[in-house]
This record gives C-alpha cells, structure tokens and sequence, in this order.
C-alpha cells in the first residue's frame, strides 16, 4: 500500500500548485511566499531487426520522469522540498521486459538566513525505488525491492549560496540510515547491514538485520547554468564519510554520487537529453568476474564503481 500512496502524495504538490490563482489575477502586486517549479519527461526509443546479419535483437524502451520544486520564502527563513521521480523499462521482441530506470529521490531542507551568503540549515532526504530490481537477464534473482535498500539522510550544518548557480551545504553532523526491508536481503547482509547467522545446514539462527545506521560528514554540492542558447547544464555532488565505521581501515572510504544533466532544447516541447550518474558506495556489494578457460566467471562480490548514461530525445512538459 505504501509504494502506491508515496508517488501520490509526491504528485499531490504539482495537483495544488499548477490551478490557477485567482487572487494573484485581482492582486497582482502581491508578495507571493510559496513558489513552484516543475518540468516532466517522456522518452521512447525503439530499435527493430529483421534478418540481420550482424544479429542483436529488437526492443523498444521508455522512460517517464518527473522533477518538482516547492520553496517558501519569508524574511530569513526558508523550507524546500524537492522531488526527482523516474522509472523506465525496455522489452525485447516480447521475449522479456527488463527496467532500465528507477527511482524516487525526496528532499527537504529549512535554512534561516544569518549571512549574506552562509546560512544554517538542515537537511532530510529519502532515496529508495518503485519496483523490484533484478540479475538479468535472471529475472528469478532478486536484487533490490521498494525500501531494499531505502537510504534516509538527516544532516545539519551550512549552506553556501552566493548565486543560483553555484550552492553547497556542508553537515560534520550528518546520520545515514539505510533500510532493507525485505528480509531474503537482509539475511544475505544487502546494502551493509548485518547478514543473518546460519547453521551447518545453512538454515537462519538469528535473521539479518534490517537497518544500518552510520554518522558522519556530508557534502552537498549543486551547479545549474545554461551554458550557451538552448543548452543547460546541471550537476549534484553527494558525499559521504562514515566516522564510525566499525573497520578502521575504512573510516577514509567516502560513498559518491554524482549526477549530470545536460538538456538540448530543440524547441518548446522537445528536448535532448544527456543523463550520466557515477557512484561509489563501499557498502554495496557487486559480482566481481574474471575470464576461466575463455568464459566469464564469477569469482568473488565487493565494492565497484557504477557509472549510467543515458541519451535520448523525449517530450518534455514544464509545471507550475
């Protein structure tokens, strides 16, 4: 129930926000506090083979997306919500259907202002996913699920803001919580938390955790300019440093998560858009492969570096 009512509630604003206000038509000299920005994406690509030499196989793919922005502005306080939701699949033939995106990403922070460009702030944010997530082309083998992992981030400290390009919030008091809820994770030690306890026979004595909680310094760094006519670049910097981490040797390990989106506007509804993600998370597992007598084979599981690009032409559609 709960997956089904998040991505209402998230929409709620844009429902409220986007009806006109008839006051501001008889007032038009009004303050206005509340302000609401928002653009959604529709992207679709489709490939088809027949009798192809060179083989590969058909498929057509789409991805819907959703950015939102609430701010309230009055004298030196300010509360921001932010939402970034998107969620794409793509099919081969009808033979099968793999996601290719997926993701729900809240943010809210409340800054009182006590210097032209620095100010206190506190920031909560909340990461996690609409479906399940699967080791195609195994789909039997689950991976992820909706709040397996669900990443919540509660951090106070400052925020640096001297334009609307440039912002960066600084937090030495920063608590991560990452959440696997479902239990089969949780017992194989997913995302970090403690792994369930086994007998000989390989059956659970004390399940896994479902909660691992760190503390430490969080970095936030935003960059959104239109670099030349039609072409915009925006760029979101998180990192993160576990003072706490039970093996010393990894207390200087930092998680990364860096996004870049470049927006190619060819005219008012359509857009090109260049979307690149790179992260590092040493607590996130991944199969690590080598080559055994000319075949791929798994030979161990531990932290990697992921990157994702993606490059399509889309519908866009601005809100508020």
């Amino acid at each position: 129930m709960i997956r089904f009512l998040l991505p209402i509630w998230v929409f709620l604003p844009v429902i409220l926000f986007a009806q006109p206000d008839t006051n501001e038509t008889a007032k038009p000299d009004t303050v206005r506090y509340w302000t609401f920005t928002g653009k959604s994406d529709l992207t679709f690509n489709q490939l088809s083979l027949t009798n192809w030499a060179s083989g590969g196989e058909s498929s057509a793919s789409g991805k819907i997306s959703t950015n939102t922005k609430i701010v309230y502005n009055k004298n030196d306080f300010q509360f921001e919500s932010v939402s970034k939701l998107a969620f794409g699949i793509v099919g081969y033939g009808g033979k099968r259907i793999e996601k290719t995106e997926d993701r729900i990403d809240l943010t809210t922070s409340a800054t009182i202002n006590s210097d032209k460009n620095w100010a206190f702030s506190s920031v909560l944010s909340l990461k996690t996913q609409f479906a399940n997530g699967y080791k195609y082309p195994n789909d039997s083998t689950l991976i992820s699920t909706f709040f397996a992992p669900g990443v919540v981030n509660a951090s106070i400290g400052y925020r640096y803001k001297k334009s609307e390009v440039f912002e960066l919030f600084l937090s030495p008091a920063s608590g991560k919580f990452t959440f696997v809820l479902n239990q089969e994770l949780a017992d194989k030690g997913a995302f970090g938390v403690r792994p369930a306890i086994l007998d000989t026979n390989g059956l659970v004595i004390v399940p896994g955790k479902n909660l691992f909680g760190e503390f430490g310094f969080n970095v936030l760094a935003n960059f959104a300019k239109e670099v030349s006519k039609n072409i915009e670049l925006s760029s979101t910097l998180n990192l993160y440093n576990n003072y706490l981490d039970d093996n010393l040797s990894n207390r200087w390990n930092i998680d990364v998560d860096w996004e870049t989106t470049i927006n190619f506007t060819i005219n008012k509804r359509v857009q090109t858009v260049l979307f690149m993600q790179l992260k590092y998370d040493h607590n996130v597992k991944l199969p690590v492969y080598d080559m055994v007598d000319g075949e791929k084979v798994q030979v161990g599981e531990g932290p990697r570096l992921q990157f994702k690009e993606s490059l399509g032409i889309g519908i866009t559609y601005n809100l508020g």
